[in-house]
């Protein structure tokens, strides 16, 4: 999983950019007969608590996967921004790395608008890359800063108030923004 990103042009040095790239690298736990039991027995509650009918049974699988994975600690990821611009980093004991990437210059870059989109690589499977984004400040003094504990009714409707409902809405129902 590759976290949004953002890359900035340095105060002190004009021209040259850091890019903050994050991520987390993990793998989903075999199938196995807990795993089925619990996956079972929260589709039964949710089908008890009603909600939207027009879940489907992919979307609901996409929403419980993340619960059901193991996080590949030590394990290095290519971060690709061109032909010419790659850095490795390495997994940490969570999983998760974080890389400060600086280049001179943005001309061999293809950005889009205000967008770099880089591709990160599995360094076991060479072929298949993740695709992630950095979007590009002008400089680090034009940062916004936004504190945002966590997504529930901040961005996204889920009503943590009522058990029930956020059940739903974290499981089942379509993702709706908060107006």
């Amino acid at each position: 999983m590759l976290i949004p990103s953002i890359g900035y042009e340095m105060n002190d040095n004009l021209g040259k950019f850091t890019f903050i790239l994050d991520g987390w690298y993990f793998k989903p736990v075999d199938s196995g007969f807990i795993k089925n039991i619990i996956k079972n027995t929260l589709q039964v509650a949710l089908n008890l608590l009603g909600g939207s009918t027009t879940s489907t049974e992919e979307a609901e699988q996409e929403r419980l996967e993340p619960f059901f994975v193991t996080d590949v600690t030590n394990h290095k990821i290519q971060l690709k921004l061109s032909d010419s611009i790659s850095e490795t980093v390495l997994t940490d004991k969570n999983g998760r790395f974080h890389k400060n990437i600086i280049i001179n210059s943005l001309e061999k870059l293809n950005i889009q608008g205000q967008i770099l989109k880089y591709i990160a690589f599995d360094n076991d499977y060479q072929e298949s890359g993740y695709e992630g984004i950095i979007y590009l400040m002008k400089n680090k003094n034009h940062i916004g800063c936004s504190i945002i504990s966590d997504i529930d009714d901040t961005i996204k409707i889920s009503e943590v108030p009522y058990k029930s409902k956020l059940m739903l809405n974290t499981f089942k129902n379509p993702f709706q923004a908060v107006p």
